[in-house]
């Protein structure tokens, strides 16, 4: 997700935070420290109030943490490829390549969700029942913490899709209807519409004096439709581009480059004449690397003459290459796992052809036109 920095990570996978959380988690904060915590514990020092209420909104999105890992490990167990997580403003998000291959994984994956933040918010509980008479602010962050997940536990419960809850009601009527098309496009629909109920409360709340808690609600559900509305559609250019091999979509007879090639020569010979960004890179016609124009922005035109391609490229080994008879959907998949633009179709190591978001843009709009969804 753009405009995110790293966190670090946890069992492999990348833990991400967008800049959008550090808007939650200042609301957050001000709404325990202002309004919450004063009128559940009066007394209190300010200070202490602000205090508490960082303290609590850390060890929430630590929740919604635990939540999507639970998301992720059972994704990993069934073979499924994580990136990582981003939490942003809604919440968190599992960034998992595919969807699952049948109703049973998809239901795991989708469940285990709230069950987590159920056994979070019953083992605070448990917690608070022990240790809550020890110390009053202990006390306060525990009931929040109890409070907080089991709600979060049923709202995710909503089958409203791309929610848990939804993803659970997908999951049902793809085992009811052996179709995982139909399933998300119903699922997506029930999503819109719980979307929509959700903004209109939203407006109500409005129209009532709740001002942010209005607002707040009106972006969930302009969030929450918008969200089943693209979740289908990305279904769809998966199920139009499955089973077309990569040989039939790809740009053959791909100009390639020598690593001792200046970055001057290639500028001046190959990326402004043919007005080309990438490259494959070979050495004795096997694949060696890929040179893109983002490459060649990150050397000072003063270096052009002493750098060569071999340096700046990205190399073999780095790369994800496809085969001809590889499925389109795996490309476009390899495209967003690797962020990039384009990727080399290889045959016995020889650089066939190219492939490159423009080309699967152009398939989909010319069988979109002729209708010929697959």
């Amino acid at each position: 997700m753009r405009g995110s920095f790293r966190l670090g990570n946890v069992f492999g996978i990348e833990i991400d935070i967008n800049y959008t959380w550090l808007i939650v988690f200042v609301l957050v904060t001000w709404s325990l420290a202002a309004g919450f915590f004063p009128q559940e514990f009066p007394g209190w020092p300010i200070s202490t109030y602000w205090l508490v209420g960082v303290i609590a909104s850390l060890l929430l999105f630590a929740s919604v943490l635990l939540h999507e890992l639970a998301h992720s490990l059972v994704a990993q167990r069934e073979g499924l490829p994580i990136t990582n997580i981003t939490l942003f403003i809604f919440g968190g998000v599992s960034n998992i390549q595919r969807e699952p291959t049948n109703p049973k994984d998809e239901f795991r994956m989708a469940f285990v969700g709230p069950l987590s933040s159920i056994f979070i918010g019953v083992f605070t509980w448990v917690l608070l029942v022990i240790f809550g008479s020890v110390n009053v602010q202990l006390q306060a962050v525990l009931l929040y913490l109890t409070i907080i997940n089991l709600m979060l536990a049923a709202f995710n419960l909503i089958p409203a899709f791309p929610l848990d809850g939804g993803r659970v009601f997908r999951s049902i009527v793809w085992w009811a209807t052996h179709s995982l098309t139909r399933a998300t496009r119903i699922a997506s629909a029930v999503g819109q519409g719980f979307g929509y109920l959700i903004i209109f409360v939203g407006l109500l709340l409005l129209f009532t004096g709740n001002f942010l808690g209005g607002v707040w609600l009106v972006l969930i559900g302009w969030f929450l439709t918008y969200a089943a509305e693209s979740s289908y559609r990305q279904l769809v250019v998966q199920e139009t581009l499955r089973g077309i091999p990569v040989r039939d979509m790809m740009a053959q007879d791909v100009p390639t480059v020598t690593p001792n090639v200046t970055v001057r020569e290639l500028v001046d010979r190959y990326i402004l004449p043919r007005n080309i960004r990438a490259l494959p890179v070979v050495h004795d016609s096997q694949l060696v690397g890929m040179v893109t124009l983002s490459d060649v922005q990150h050397v000072s035109q003063e270096e052009w003459d002493t750098t060569d391609v071999g340096r700046i490229m990205t190399p073999r080994e780095r790369l994800h290459a496809l085969a001809p008879q590889d499925d389109a959907v795996q490309a476009l998949e390899a495209m967003g796992e690797q962020d990039v633009n384009q990727l080399p179709v290889v045959s016995d190591g020889k650089v066939v052809g190219l492939v490159t978001r423009g080309h699967i843009i152009r398939l989909l709009q010319v069988r979109q036109d002729l209708g010929a969804r697959r």
